[in-house]
């Protein structure tokens, strides 16, 4: 409709399926966090597509798994609601809906980072990573605590190309069409500034990643079936009866 554009497709990268979901929004509250329970810290888990079809999302990705770690610094509704920023790279959402990224070790203590999201007016965060790319150029660090990242497995993203203009990125194997590899992290990012997305921030992996549109699942999951997880990043229309 008139408030949001989106355009999903598969594309076989570096021998790998790439499931690309662009998206272009009319406005920054469409870009939005789900959590599993609709509430933080709720112990309930369900698979992607059913977490979209119940806040009607245009489309979804499966999001940083929060639950299942405490590090990062995390906020939900403008708030910050926990702290560990030494241990890995945080992702900032905004009411203008960019991405501020902030790496591990910038945010030395809890009141810094609550100054960080009350200067940025930031409305969630993400606690993955690594940051991948930034100002168009791979960044991806040669270690880093979560993620296997120079081991090859199934890898999820969430990028911005510009001012409400986003892409949900995953490159996967595809048993059914034959293709069974899977990527580095640094080579993924690659790919990434090959698409020439402008910033780029790693989501959880493995059996976690998942792209769903209009509920209905796109990419191909690890071992043939969705996980259950804790959260998702989706993309929704502004009009009302658009849910």
């Amino acid at each position: 409709d008139e408030t949001i554009l989106v355009i999903t497709w598969k594309q076989v990268i570096g021998h790998c399926v790439h499931t690309i979901s662009e998206v272009k929004i009319a406005h920054p509250s469409q870009f939005r966090r789900g959590l599993a329970g609709g509430e933080f810290g709720s112990d309930k888990q369900f698979v992607t597509t059913q977490m979209a079809k119940n806040v009607n999302a245009v489309v979804a990705t499966s999001g940083d798994f929060y639950k299942f770690r405490r590090v990062g610094a995390i906020a939900y509704q403008g708030e910050l609601r926990r702290f560990d920023g030494s241990s890995v790279d945080t992702c900032f959402i905004n009411e203008d809906g960019d991405l501020l990224f902030a790496y591990r070790g910038d945010l030395k203590s809890e009141e810094e980072a609550r100054k960080f999201v009350e200067d940025n007016h930031v409305r969630y965060s993400l606690a993955f990573g690594p940051i991948l790319v930034e100002d168009g150029k791979n960044v991806t660090p040669p270690t880093y605590p979560l993620g296997e990242i120079n081991d090859v497995y199934s890898r999820a993203a969430l990028c911005q190309m510009d001012d409400l203009h986003y892409l949900f990125v995953n490159s996967t194997g595809e048993p059914t069409k034959g293709i069974t590899n899977r990527q580095t992290i640094k080579k993924f990012a690659q790919n990434l500034v090959d698409l020439g997305v402008k910033k780029a921030y790693a989501l959880d992996g493995g059996q976690t990643t998942i792209i769903a549109m209009d509920g209905e699942l796109i990419s191909y999951p690890d071992y043939g079936t969705q996980r259950q997880i804790s959260d998702i990043l989706y993309f929704a229309t502004a009009l009302p009866d658009g849910g």
